[in-house]
């Protein structure tokens, strides 16, 4: 555990967050009361930051205003490669992201040595939209399709992270589109890359998605993306 502990840390990009972020933080420590949290609050109007600074073991860095998930996740791996982590679990903080599978994701990690471990969501018989349902499938099968290697869910938050592979000089998004395009480079790029199975949660009032903006600048950051190997 110790050992583990050292190694990962978990980095949890947060907005307007102050209604469930306590419950995914006591949740972390119930599995792993010791591993180093680091917090992203991307420029929240609510408690956020007050709620996460009742915890004095939890590092938390703010953006003055709303820069977007992907900034707030390029902060999250300076920060951690700053105090030595080798890996990065991260997790959203809107409770859709189960903390009891972080082993599950270690574990994958530790024994095929993998540099990249998305979660990966099952869509029958969910509350999720049919609209989400349908903009995941199709982005998920792009991407497959780009990469060469089959990802099932790439709107998927849930990932683990080896730091040392990641030159965050050559990532230009800073949204939602940010976890499209960290996918299509470092996959394509040939890292070792697996899937880890994990609860469908789904919340309406988690979501910050704009489906028409985020479908057009996707179909911009994939068209893109034939130019950029």
């Amino acid at each position: 555990m110790e050992m583990i502990e050292s190694k990962y840390c978990i980095i949890i990009p947060a907005y307007n967050a102050a209604a469930n972020i306590n419950s995914v933080i006591n949740l972390i420590r119930s599995y792993y009361p010791q591993i180093r949290i680091i917090v992203i609050d991307d420029g929240s109007t609510d408690d956020t930051v007050l709620v996460v600074s009742k915890y004095p073991s939890i590092s938390i860095y703010r953006h003055a205003n709303n820069k977007g998930k992907g900034a707030a996740i390029k902060i999250g791996i300076e920060k951690a490669r700053q105090k030595g982590f080798i890996y990065a679990i991260f997790l959203d903080a809107d409770m859709q992201h189960a903390p009891s599978k972080i082993s599950d994701f270690i574990k994958i990690s530790e024994q095929y040595n993998l540099d990249l471990v998305l979660g990966k969501r099952s869509f029958l018989r969910t509350s999720m939209p049919f609209h989400r349902i349908l903009s995941n499938s199709i982005t998920s099968f792009l991407i497959s399709l780009r990469t060469g290697k089959r990802v099932h869910d790439s709107q998927c938050g849930y990932r683990l992270i080896n730091l040392s592979k990641i030159s965050l000089d050559k990532f230009v998004e800073n949204r939602f589109q940010f976890e499209s395009e960290f996918l299509i480079k470092m996959i394509y790029g040939g890292i070792k890359y697996s899937e880890v199975t994990i609860p469908t949660i789904y919340s309406k009032s988690g979501s910050y998605i704009n489906n028409i903006m985020d479908t057009i600048n996707f179909i911009k950051l994939y068209l893109g993306s034939f130019f950029w190997f």
